[in-house]
Order: C-alpha cells, then structure tokens, then sequence
C-alpha cells in the first residue's frame, strides 16, 4: 500500500512537480502555488491555492491535477486559498482562507455607479 506522500507526488508528477514540505495532513508543493490536504477522507484530496497565485495559473494546474486525480482513481477537491506569514527565527505561519461563494465575494464589494 503507498503512503499519501507518494499518492500526491504522483499526483503532482504531471506537473513536474513534488512536495518539499508535508506536516500532518498537509502537503507544501514545489514553488509554493499551492498546497494539497489530505481530507482523511478515503481517495480525497483538497487543493489549496496560495492567495499570490494567478488565477490563470491555479486554473491550469487545478484542471491538470484533476484529470491526473481521475487516472488515479481519488476525488479532488478545492479547498479555498491561504497565505503563509513569516514569523521570527525562519518560522512560518499557514493561514487558511475557506473558498467563499460568488455571492459572498460581491457582497463584500460596493458598486459604484
């Protein structure tokens, strides 16, 4: 049976890419456009988008990953964005944004007329 490391690094392997961090159930990816949790929930993944990613860039490789998850046989999901802030002594701090909906994010922005 292969580990969750070696199921995302297979999963990223269409991308060329690999994890360079993991702690518990989450997994740092190469370059930092993106982070994939592991959900405990059996063949889940969830795709985390580092807020400083392009979106044409998360779209690319969301639609990538996707059909490379499908191959493997896991489910795939998205799991919003986060931000990583640096503390003192070279320590980071992850912080997790949930995915809002369309209509949170215009609620959140007035029109102008």
């Amino acid at each position: 049976m292969s580990s969750a490391l070696d199921t995302v690094n297979s999963l990223l392997s269409t991308l060329g890419l690999k994890v360079t961090h993991s702690f518990e159930d989450i997994y740092f990816v190469e370059h930092n456009l993106f982070i994939v949790i592991d959900s405990k929930d059996e063949g889940l993944l969830l795709l985390c988008f580092n807020q400083e990613c392009p979106p044409d860039k998360a779209a690319l490789a969301a639609l990538t990953l996707y059909a490379r998850a499908e191959e493997l046989g896991l489910d795939l999901g998205l799991s919003g964005s986060y931000t990583l802030e640096e503390l003192p002594g070279q320590e980071m701090k992850l912080h997790l944004h949930p995915q809002q909906t369309v209509k949170e994010e215009q609620s959140g922005h007035g029109r102008t007329h």
